[in-house]
Order: structure tokens, then C-alpha cells, then sequence
């Protein structure tokens, strides 16, 4: 009965990996990613609202966001395979490389949307650029989904410090 009321333990945290693309100890892998996950997710719901409007402001946002969310991909792709790369313990990881797959996959479904996309719109929209679209963006939540594990269970890749041991958000450092 009395093990019942114990408040739980605190989820255990595993020791931060620090970044080896970072300014001043912030990582820039995950500071980059918000803006192509942004672009990119946005991108479907643009393409619904071009079909139920008409409006080609939606058809054109569509492959402004595409676009965007490619460039900007790129550029975070490439400083997170610089820590894959560079850092041992992220190679160990199962997850770091099916972030890194579906991260791939996810830049190819753009590149394909931008270029299906770049002549003409609207006219691109219906069927193809959907059919492009959709899977684009749960591409976008599997690999934002695998990343956040990465970064927020394993620690890695986040602003570390020296001594710092496994114990969980609440639990004070040991003396």
C-alpha cells in the first residue's frame, strides 16, 4: 500500500552529446530545423485551401514554402551529418539514422514538389503535387519526431556541460 503513494521517479536522462556544428555551445542542427519543418508542413494545408478556394495565392505559397523549406533543409542536412559524421556515440544510434533517412527522403519529396511546382502552380497542384505534398509532410513528423528523440531522450546534440551525470530535470547535482 505504501509504495503506491510514492511520487514517481523522474525520467532518466542520458548525457548530453554536444554538437560539433555549434556557435558559442548552441547546436545549429536544431536551431536550422524549425524553418524547413515550418516550410514544409505548411505546404499540404496550402495545397487544400488552392483546391477548395480556387485562390492562386495558395498554388504559389505552396511552392514558396517547397522552395524555401529545400534551401533551408540543405543547409540544416548539412550541419547535422557533420555530427553524424564527426560524433562516435550518434553513430550507435538506430534512430540517428532513420532521422537522417526520412530527413533525406523528406528533401527529396521537396526537391520533386519544388521542380513538379515551378512552371505553373496551379496547374501543378491537382493530382501530382498533392500526391506530393501528403507524404511530404508526415516525412516532416517522422523526422521531426525522430530528431526531437535524439535531441531530448539521448541528449544528443544539445548545449552539454562538464560533469554532467545521469539524474533526472528535478533531481539536484550531487554534492
Amino acid at each position: 500500500m505504501a509504495e503506491s503513494l510514492k511520487p514517481p521517479t523522474p525520467p532518466r536522462l542520458s548525457r548530453t552529446v554536444e554538437s560539433r556544428v555549434a556557435i558559442r555551445s548552441h547546436p545549429l542542427h536544431p536551431m536550422l530545423v524549425v524553418f524547413p519543418i515550418a516550410f514544409l508542413a505548411t505546404v499540404a494545408p496550402a495545397d487544400l485551401l488552392f483546391l477548395w478556394s480556387g485562390l492562386a495565392f495558395w498554388a504559389q505559397l505552396s511552392l514558396f514554402m517547397s522552395a524555401a523549406g529545400l534551401a533551408l533543409g540543405v543547409v540544416a542536412a548539412a550541419a547535422g551529418t557533420v555530427d553524424l559524421l564527426l560524433i562516435r556515440v550518434v553513430r550507435r544510434h538506430v534512430s540517428a539514422w532513420s532521422h537522417a533517412l526520412a530527413a533525406v527522403m523528406l528533401l527529396a519529396f521537396a526537391a520533386a514538389n519544388t521542380w513538379l511546382r515551378w512552371p505553373d502552380p496551379a496547374a501543378a497542384v491537382w493530382p501530382w503535387g498533392l500526391l506530393l505534398s501528403v507524404p511530404m509532410a508526415a516525412l516532416v513528423g517522422i523526422a521531426g519526431w525522430l530528431g526531437g528523440g535524439l535531441s531530448f531522450h539521448h541528449g544528443i546534440g544539445v548545449a552539454g556541460h562538464e560533469g554532467a551525470e545521469d539524474r533526472g530535470p528535478d533531481v539536484p547535482p550531487e554534492p
